[in-house]
């Protein structure tokens, strides 16, 4: 049955209808492959005076784990082949070395202050250890802008063939999604009920975006 909003009962006072919103400690930020999510996210920390961590900087904050870049993109590349055994991986000692890192790493970036922090971590975590958050994605739907961004990554700067380009922005997404998935909570990578905010870059823009969240960030 549809209601008339007119004719709905005043619910001030009604907690529940006026619950206020308080700065959280950290965002986390999710992003799909060409949404241009860590430029939003370099943006708004800008804007905000906050703190952006991405992989590189969280691995720099935690040197005696000895994870590397090159450590991440090996376990990734193994994870994703078709037919990985997520559960075996999970349990695997490199899974527990990179993650645990990662942990470490997001854990020590919290300490030093309000932070965005892209990919590696959720929001399930960062309560955890009894900070506040908001999570977010960025997402993209122009999908020739999407592989002109795609080509300015010098990983695949070769690439001019659409069914090609295409092919290598599924595979970044699915590392994403696969990294995510091995955090081993009931959320997905990518679905909307995962975040508190879903944000289309190509409707919105990258600018109007990372304003957006240094909003989220300043309140």
């Amino acid at each position: 049955m549809a209601e008339d909003i007119h004719k709905i009962a005043n619910p001030e006072g009604i907690v529940e209808f006026e619950r206020g919103y308080v700065v959280p400690d950290c965002v986390v930020l999710d992003s799909a492959y060409c949404s241009m999510g860590r430029m939003v996210a370099l943006r708004a920390c800008d804007a905000a005076g906050w703190t952006m961590h991405d992989s590189n900087t969280l691995l720099a904050l935690v040197p005696e784990c000895g994870v590397t870049m090159d450590d991440v993109e090996a376990f990734e590349n193994e994870a994703t082949v078709e037919g990985a055994d997520l559960a075996a991986l999970r349990e695997s000692d490199e899974y527990k070395r990179i993650s645990g890192a990662f942990r470490l790493a997001a854990e020590r970036a919290l300490n030093q202050g309000p932070c965005l922090i892209h990919d590696r971590v959720t929001k399930a975590f960062v309560e955890s250890l009894g900070k506040t958050c908001v999570s977010a994605m960025t997402y993209a739907s122009d999908r020739p802008a999407m592989r002109v961004r795609a080509q300015y990554s010098p990983v695949y700067a070769h690439l001019t063939d659409p069914d090609e380009l295409d092919a290598a922005i599924a595979h970044e997404d699915a590392r994403r999604r696969t990294w995510h998935a091995l955090g081993g909570d009931d959320t997905r990578w990518g679905d909307p009920a995962t975040y508190d905010l879903m944000l289309c870059t190509d409707t919105i823009g990258r600018d109007f975006a990372a304003e957006l969240l240094a909003r989220l960030m300043q309140g």
